[in-house]
């Protein structure tokens, strides 16, 4: 009897350092998966803006904003904003072009706010940013004031220095390759240089 009771309980004990050398093993797998996981860079929002517009090179200056962050630098802070959405046709070229002169005249940010479903659906802080801006947004058809996209409008201090919206005025079946020659993009930039400079001095 004695020798049985030794022969099972050296079997309980094998059985006992299998589960727990299998715990030690399934747990230490379960920290190497969470640490992965954990690392895993999110994609940078340079990268992400490049992919929503394709003409701006990966290694750009857009950071992405909401309605609160666009309202905040109105009301006293600094920042030059790209007010835009993909969909647009006209936006594309614009934000090529204004993420060239910023780099070029070493601008840290450029504040990116796709307002498209804020104006769709009358969000407040939009609606404030518009009455904001009321003296510098056109009039439409319809006897509505909205922004329209791509407008750039860069602030110092809560001072507006310049705004751009000459894009969202053009009319007639011109397509953005047409309208955006050499010529056309070299005054632009000029315009956009000398509104950077003023706002970086």
């Amino acid at each position: 009897m004695k020798k049985n009771n030794k022969k099972k309980l050296f079997k309980n004990k094998i059985q006992m350092v299998i589960y727990i050398l299998l715990f030690i093993i399934l747990f230490a797998l379960f920290i190497v998966v969470g640490q992965i996981d954990f690392k895993k860079e999110e994609e940078p929002e340079a990268t992400q803006f490049s992919t929503l517009y394709n003409l701006v090179d990966k290694d750009n200056l857009y950071v992405f904003s909401d309605a609160t962050d666009v309202l905040n630098i109105l009301k006293g802070r600094s920042g030059v904003v790209f007010l835009a959405f993909p969909s647009n046709k006209w936006a594309n070229q614009y934000a090529a072009i204004l993420n060239e002169v910023a780099k070029e005249v070493k601008l840290d940010k450029i504040y990116y706010y796709d307002f498209k479903k804020d104006r769709e659906e009358s969000n407040g802080t939009y609606e404030t940013i518009v009455n904001t801006l009321e003296m510098y947004i056109p009039v439409s058809d319809e006897n509505e004031k909205n922004i329209q996209s791509p407008t750039i409008v860069i602030v110092k201090k809560g001072t507006i220095i310049a705004y751009f919206d000459d894009v969202t005025l053009m009319k007639g079946p011109i397509t953005p390759s047409e309208y955006y020659n050499e010529n056309e993009i070299t005054k632009i930039k000029s315009s956009l240089k000398v509104a950077l400079e003023e706002y970086l001095k």
